[in-house]
Parts: structure tokens; sequence; C-alpha cells
């Protein structure tokens, strides 16, 4: 029977489990060389930082899951992880200076320490599991995000209006998220033990409210895409206009412009694609959470978890890799020619690296 007919459907399984893990390792593992060469051989940028926060951001948040859930030998270190958030010491959101001095000792044990000493040192300072993928999954999102928002405002060549409006949207949205999930850390979980390797962390006394982030996510998500939509209906005409006229079309054959068509190209592609996929996540998210049994929704957050870094992550490799390599043969075809044509505007492609 189908998790989403059924009212008490199975647990994702382990091969399940698996097998959206070792896809998300495989994305990791086939695009590193495209990483070391596209991103970290070039100078330090906000795109840089980004990409490192949703790339292995996302990675701890797959690796911590996986070591909670299937990893830990004794499911007595488990109970300890998946409890009550009010029963626990942890530090309250509302000492900022404390909470983060407790996440960087946390850090610290983490890097000194192997996975099982660590969780127990972890579960002895009431660190909850959920608390963890919380703030992880809220810390990958919202990277994959500023990453789509880089892009659009490349796109509009840094115009004030677009870089403000998304600028403080974008942080708006994340101050909310954060509230969010700062309130829906303080829910109890109960633990399920599926198998002697196998659990679970269910979350208990659900509120009306813990889907919010999904529906601010979604918000964003659609402007997004509205205003990337909106740039290549423009790009559209006046690549039609330019087609129009014998005298453009001639001079812009085999020219840089030609170039610069294709990126853009990928950049509206891309830009338009990527936001579409989030926003289907969101609403399979909030589908699963108000309509679908419950079951559905491990399927979905899981999914939503492996397909952020890889969102984010491709968006940044999908364009370098078309901006380096077709430029340098570019560069070479220009000194041969002689000549270059005449651009008015700064190409939008100037600040991609910014």
């Amino acid at each position: 029977m189908s998790v989403y007919t059924s009212d008490t459907p199975a647990p994702l399984s382990l091969e399940q489990s698996g097998w959206l893990f070792f896809n998300g390792t495989l994305f990791q593992v086939s695009t590193f060389d495209l990483e070391v060469e596209l991103i970290w051989k070039k100078k330090l940028s906000l795109a840089q930082i980004l990409y490192f926060v949703n790339r292995y951001v996302g990675d701890a948040l797959f690796l911590y899951g996986t070591a909670v859930l299937l990893w830990v030998p004794d499911g007595a270190y488990f109970q300890r992880l998946c409890v009550s958030y009010l029963s626990s010491p942890f530090p309250s959101l509302s000492d900022p200076w404390t909470w983060l001095k407790f996440q960087m000792s946390v850090l610290l044990l983490k890097s000194l320490y192997p996975v099982q000493t660590f969780l127990t040192l972890l579960s002895s300072t009431g660190q909850s599991f959920g608390t963890v993928q919380t703030f992880l999954s809220v810390t990958t999102l919202g990277a994959m995000q500023g990453i789509m928002v880089h892009r659009i405002v490349s796109m509009y060549r840094h115009e004030r209006k677009i870089l403000i409006g998304l600028a403080g949207t974008f942080i708006v949205e994340m101050s909310a998220a954060c509230i969010l999930a700062g309130l829906s850390v303080r829910l109890a979980g109960a633990p399920v033990e599926l198998s002697e390797t196998l659990r679970s962390c269910i979350p208990v006394d659900m509120v009306a409210w813990s889907s919010a982030l999904w529906f601010l996510m979604m918000i964003f998500d659609f402007l997004i895409f509205l205003l990337a939509a909106r740039e290549g209906i423009r790009y559209r005409r006046e690549a039609l206009a330019r087609q129009r006229s014998p005298e453009t079309s001639e001079i812009l054959a085999n020219t840089r412009w030609s170039k610069e068509k294709s990126l853009l190209r990928i950049l509206l592609r891309d830009s338009i694609i990527f936001p579409f996929i989030g926003l289907l996540m969101c609403m399979f998210n909030t589908l699963a959470w108000y309509v679908l049994p419950l079951g559905a929704l491990q399927y979905t957050m899981n999914i939503s978890a492996m397909g952020s870094p890889i969102l984010g992550c491709r968006l940044i490799l999908n364009l370098r890799d078309a901006y380096y390599r077709p430029f340098a043969d570019e560069l070479r075809n220009s000194t041969l020619r002689g000549k270059e044509p005449c651009v008015r505007k700064t190409p939008w492609y100037r600040y991609l690296d910014e």
C-alpha cells in the first residue's frame, strides 16, 4: 500500500535511507573536481562562502542524522539524544551569548572526538537530535536561497532597488525562520527503535504553526522565480529584436554577444528552474504536513534535505563551468581577429564573482 494512501505507512526503510545518502554522496564526489577548479582556485567571494555553507553544512546534516539513526551502537545514546527540549539544560535562545559559546564548544568537541564520544558528550549536555537537525537544515536552506539571491542580483546588474528589496526580504525570512526553529526545538521527541540498527525520532505535541517555515520559503522562492522569469522575458524580447535587425545580427555574430547570450541562457535556465524546484519541495512538504498521511513527511523532508545542497551548489557550478571555459576560447579568437565589439553596459557576467 502506498505511503500516500495508508494511515499507518511503513517507516523509511534502511535501503531507502541508504539510497538518498548514496545519491547525495555521489553528487558530492562526482563534482569535487569541478569544485576545486571553479570554486577554490578563484579569488575569495561571497559565492564561495555560500557554496561552502550550502555544501558542507548539508553534508553535516546527513552525516549527523545517519550517525544518530544508524551508527550509534547502543540505544541508550539515542534515547538521550531524542528527548524533550524542555527537560534539558540546553542554553535558551533568549541568551544569545551563552547559546553562541555553547555552540562553539560543541564544534570544538566535534573536531577533537570520534563520533561515539561526541554523541555521548552531546547527549549529556542535553543537545537533542531535533535541535541539531533543525538548525543545520535552516542553515543549509538559508545558504541555498542566498545563492539564488546572489544570482538574481547579478542578473539585474546590482540594481539598487533589486539588491535592497531582495536583501531585506531575505533577512526578514531568515530571522523568522530562526525564531520558528527556536520555538520548534522545544517540542518533545519520542524515540522509536525500528530495529537494532535503525531508529527514528518522532516529534510529538506538534502545534499549528510548525509548518510556517515552509510557507515563508514558498513565498520567497516564488518571488525569486518571478524576478528570474521577468528577466528571461525581457532578454527574449531583446534577442528577437536583435535578430530582426540585419545590421545588428551581422555585427554581433561570432562576437562577445554570442558568448554572453549562451551564458545568459544558462543563468536564466537555472535561475528559473531551480527556484521552481525549491517551490515544489516546499509545496510537497506543506501537503505532507496537512493533507497526506504523517508517514509521507519523512519522504518529503529527506528529499528536501538532499535537494537543498544539490540545488545551491549546482547553480554555481553550472554557471562557472560555462563562464570560465568559453571565455578563454573567446579571448583567443578575439586576439586573432584583432578587434572586439563595443559594449555600452557593463556585462552582467562581471558581477558573478563579486
